[in-house]
Order: C-alpha cells, then sequence, then structure tokens
C-alpha cells in the first residue's frame, strides 16, 4: 500500500474512535459532525481494505484488525506531534494540552492537592486525568502513549522508560480518639499486637502493613482489608482499630480527621519515582509538568 493513498486526518479520527469507543463522543472530542466521523471511518476502511470497527449495542467495538492497528497508529502519531511540538514554544498559560498520569490513591493525594490549585491559578486550560493501570502493565502503557507519567513507589525501570527520584517518605502509625493513648516514638515490637485494618494498593497491590512487618516472627494479617487508604483513615477515626500510612497522607488527612500521628522509630523510609518514556525528556510541556510536580514534593 502506498501511503501516499492515506489521509494522516483519518488515522487520528481513527484512534479517538477507538479511544472512545462510540462515534459521539469521538464527533465532540474532535469538534467535527457526527456524519463527519462516520464518514471518516468508512473511507479509512475502504482505503485500508478493512473493517475496523462493529456496532455492539449503543457503542462501537474495535475489530481484530483494529487492535492490531491501534497501539502503532497511535505511536506514530505522537512520534509526529512530539517532533513538530519541538519547533514550538509552550506556554502553559494558553496550553490545552491533556496530560494522562497513572499513579496509587497515596500519589494522588500527595499531588493533586497541589497540583489543581496550581493549574487552576497559571494553566487554567491544561488538562489532567488520573488513570487506573496496574504496576505490571504501566510501563507498556507508558511506551505506547496511553500515559505521560507514573508516580509510584520505587521499582525497576524497564527498557525506554525513564525513572526520577522525587523523595522518601516514613512509614507512621495513625490512630484515632477512641484508641487508648500511645507514645509518639514506637517501634515494631510496640506495635505488633495492635489490631489494624489495612489496603491493597489497586494499582500496585502494595501494602503499607505487610511492609513494616513482612520479617517479623509476630506477624499476622490483619482482621479488615478495604481498597482505599481513605476508607482506613475514616475507620481508624472512628474506631479502636490503627494503620500504618505515609506521612505526607497522614498529614494531608490529618487536618480533616480527627487521628494522631505516631513515628516509628526502626521502620525504613519508602521512595516515590516519577516513570516516562524516554522520548518525552526533551518535550517542552512534558518537561514543565515534571518540574512542577518536583517542586511541588520538594515544597511537602
Amino acid at each position: 500500500m502506498n501511503i501516499r493513498n492515506i489521509d494522516l486526518n483519518l488515522l487520528h479520527v481513527f484512534v479517538t474512535v477507538y479511544d472512545c469507543k462510540s462515534i459521539t463522543l469521538a464527533a465532540k472530542q474532535l469538534h467535527l459532525s457526527q456524519p463527519a466521523v462516520s464518514n471518516a471511518i468508512t473511507r479509512l476502511n475502504s482505503t485500508l481494505n478493512m473493517t475496523l470497527f462493529v456496532k455492539n449495542s449503543r457503542f462501537i467495538a474495535p475489530t481484530r484488525q483494529a487492535d492490531a492497528l491501534y497501539v502503532e497508529v497511535k505511536c506514530c502519531l505522537q512520534k509526529i506531534a512530539f517532533i513538530l511540538s519541538q519547533q514550538s514554544h509552550f506556554d502553559p498559560a494558553t496550553s490545552e494540552r491533556t496530560f494522562r498520569i497513572a499513579t496509587t490513591n497515596y500519589g494522588e493525594i500527595a499531588l493533586f492537592t497541589k497540583l489543581v490549585s496550581h493549574l487552576e491559578r497559571y494553566a487554567p486550560k491544561i488538562k489532567i486525568i488520573r488513570e487506573f493501570f496496574e504496576i505490571d502493565n504501566f510501563s507498556q502503557s507508558l511506551q505506547n502513549g496511553q500515559l505521560d507519567l507514573g508516580l509510584f513507589v520505587d521499582r525497576p525501570a524497564e527498557k525506554g522508560i525513564h525513572k526520577e527520584f522525587l523523595f522518601s517518605d516514613s512509614l507512621v502509625l495513625i490512630t484515632g480518639p477512641q484508641h487508648s493513648p500511645l507514645p509518639d516514638n514506637l517501634t515494631i515490637n510496640d506495635i505488633i499486637k495492635l489490631d489494624f485494618i489495612s489496603f491493597k494498593n489497586e494499582c500496585t497491590n502494595f501494602d503499607f502493613l505487610f511492609s513494616v512487618f513482612n520479617n517479623h516472627p509476630d506477624y499476622h494479617a490483619p482482621r479488615f482489608t478495604v481498597a482505599t487508604m481513605w476508607s482506613v483513615f475514616f475507620t481508624v477515626s472512628t474506631t479502636t482499630l490503627v494503620a500504618v500510612s505515609p506521612l505526607l497522607y497522614a498529614k494531608t488527612l490529618e487536618k480533616h480527621l480527627p487521628i494522631k500521628i505516631h513515628t516509628l522509630t526502626d521502620v525504613e523510609k519508602i521512595d516515590l519515582n516519577l516513570y516516562w518514556r524516554d522520548i518525552e525528556t526533551q518535550d517542552s510541556g512534558h518537561k514543565w509538568l515534571r518540574e512542577l510536580i518536583k517542586n511541588i514534593f520538594i515544597n511537602n
């Protein structure tokens, strides 16, 4: 097939329809009419001699041929956009870029509360979307352009992925007003017999409680495990259960819930890192966002 026969605009429409799984939603995102989007897909079907989508209830479903094309086509379009962006000046005050960030509840609380207020003031048209990706798949999602950044507790960086350390955070014990008083400085042996509530992170399956006690011979799994840190904090604030949390997370929620923070003197800190694909390193907009995130954590 001769590449000159393909209108690149049709490929952009294809990627948007694939992402939206809807002609109507894609039309809104592309600022086109529904007939124009449908016609573009029909033209691309004809050009490629393929059927890219089939109707499925209210939405449309990509065919296996569309699945095979999607990642590579999207990656190519992003490379073209990246090359062109190097020739233009990025101005956060006027930019309408959308950045997609994969992180955990912890990363969301630690970052988004400060990031959103900054963007409202200095970059009112920039959009930030927090995406949910399992940790085992997020490197691939970075590579194919579905994600711009990953913000996670330390893990190895795969080939083509850049990793940068942001900061170290302490793990602390939190208690509520119904729990009997405890001293501020505690050791693992001081707390091993307490009644804990824990959570398994929805992206990484990382358990802060297990990371504290994993080598302790008397450790036993907690009676209660939930899906979000917010549920942990709310439960602790209303019961006699206790929990382990990163200090930055606890300090943020301490402003809203009646909890007490206790230092753990013999527990290793956790490292939070920023991940992105190497090709984005010199992109002016991407670089601006990374520097902003780093400054937020330095200030915290």
